[in-house]
């Protein structure tokens, strides 16, 4: 597990850091406004992503795990009806976005824009790399396909830094490495395209919860920046995005573990209790291992940050960014206690508790944006997310498939290391005043040393995954 996902991380930490050059470069070309319009046109469309996915990526890896003899009919109609809805959503994108009365720049960034929900083919085809631990695959294709981007956004950059220009530098990418993904894909899996309707309405049936949930999670984590588009401006959007640019490219940590957590957790808990409780457990330790520095070191450095990487006119951003890093620890544990759900079978739970989480953030956010504006939209998210983990961590404990073992061990020594790692960290700031890039560097390199003092990392295993890396499996 830990194997696969190092070598998740390894693929995939280059390819976020050329998505996030690439980000770097489209903030500083556009103006904040601007920047404002085009955030919003990708979260416009995410939620029409979502209905294409239909909720079935988890129960694609799901079924193939359990089921690897009918991979080839599985994903051959998986894509059959992603396909159809994609040309289903486009019209209703179209017409969606002029009835709700935005800018002409937003209807057409909209409109250009769309043509990237053919793009959700290729989670899919992810699956078959998935299911056989070999994530490196989609990570090089990833890889590609985000230096593609960087080279037409830059491009873009000198002919014409306009919204526009933007999104076809991102279509263009795309659509390339999406073809040269598929063409490489038929060397694993020869894909079977007949319909089969009995099977279509089987993963349909199946997906219908994870649908709800995961509008519902979508609308948990998106419907700030509408809210502030309509009771604020598109300058307000801006400074909000940038700092959730910065949080969001955290996500490749908890979703490097889980690429590998859930197909183990799927075939543990109907087989192997012990297997599973150690799964879970060592899940729940790495994340709290991962998310807490974040957090704690992250606000001490998030004004110096902010400033280096997006420019003064940015500034107002770091006070959001401090709040909204606190929304990635809880993210990261909600993530593990959601999968530990689908792979319970317990979907519709999963869809209950993202609803409470949006009333809570609806609410928030009528009460906090009119007052605080993006801030008030960054807290109303971080309290959203630790209802969820709340919630859906007592229903795990309690629920008589899943009894998720409750892990105060790996709390104790995740919460006692970095209490020790932040007095550390701040006294040698407060000593130091080095550029803050130095700083994030020794703050990295102060906290595995403190892994290894600790011995919860020990040299053994930090040189073996080293070393798993370099091979490249």
């Amino acid at each position: 597990m830990i194997n696969n996902s190092a070598v998740f991380i390894g693929g995939n930490v280059v390819s976020r850091l050329l998505k996030f050059i690439t980000a770097l470069w489209i903030v500083r070309s556009l103006s904040g406004e601007a920047y404002g319009q085009f955030s919003f046109v990708y979260v416009y469309l995410s939620f029409f992503e979502i209905l294409v996915q239909f909720g079935s990526n988890a129960i694609l890896t799901k079924e193939v795990t359990q089921k690897p003899e009918e991979a080839s009919r599985i994903l051959g109609n998986a894509l059959l009806f992603r396909l159809i809805f994609c040309f289903l959503a486009l019209p209703v994108a179209w017409a969606l976005i002029r009835w709700l009365g935005y800018p002409m720049e937003v209807r057409q960034g909209v409109v250009l824009a769309s043509f990237q929900l053919f793009l959700t083919l290729q989670a899919a085809l992810e699956t078959i790399y998935r299911v056989q631990l070999k994530v490196i695959y989609p990570a090089v294709w990833n890889l590609i396909r985000n230096l593609l981007n960087l080279g037409f956004v830059a491009a873009a950059v000198f002919l014409k830094p306009a919204i526009l220009s933007f999104i076809l530098a991102y279509l263009a990418s795309g659509f390339l490495a999406l073809g040269g993904f598929a063409f490489y894909t038929r060397r694993f899996i020869r894909l079977e395209f007949r319909p089969d309707p009995a099977l279509i309405w089987r993963l349909l049936g199946q997906s219908a919860p994870l649908l709800a949930s995961s509008y519902l999670t979508l609308l948990y984590y998106r419907i700030d920046v509408f809210m502030l588009s309509k009771m604020k401006s598109f300058l307000d959007v801006g400074y909000y995005s940038v700092a959730v640019r910065l949080t969001e490219a955290l996500d490749i940590i908890a979703t490097a573990l889980l690429v590998s957590l859930f197909p183990l957790l799927s075939r543990y808990i109907k087989e192997d209790r012990i297997s599973f409780e150690r799964t879970v457990s060592r899940g729940f330790k790495l994340l709290l291992l991962l998310g807490l520095p974040i957090a704690m070191g992250g606000n001490l450095v998030a004004s110096e940050l902010t400033v280096f990487l997006f420019g003064a006119a940015y500034a107002p951003s770091a006070v959001t960014l401090r709040i909204l890093l606190w929304y990635n620890l809880f993210a990261f544990l909600g993530c593990l206690l959601a999968n530990l759900l689908i792979a319970g079978g317990r979907q519709m739970a999963d869809a209950w508790i993202s609803l409470a989480q949006v009333i809570a953030n609806i609410g928030l956010n009528l009460i906090l944006i009119p007052r605080y504006s993006y801030n008030g939209a960054a807290v109303a998210t971080v309290i959203g997310a630790f209802v969820g983990v709340a919630f859906t961590f007592f229903y795990a404990v309690r629920d008589p498939r899943i009894r998720l073992p409750i892990p105060w061990p790996e709390a104790g020594q995740a919460a006692l290391v970095n209490a020790v790692f932040l007095a550390i960290f701040a006294g040698w700031r407060s000593l130091t005043h080095l550029p803050v890039l130095l700083d994030i560097l020794l703050g990295v390199a102060i906290y595995g040393l403190l892994l290894l003092a600790f011995r919860i990392l020990r040299w053994q295993q930090a040189t073996s995954y080293l070393s798993h890396w370099r091979k490249g499996g």
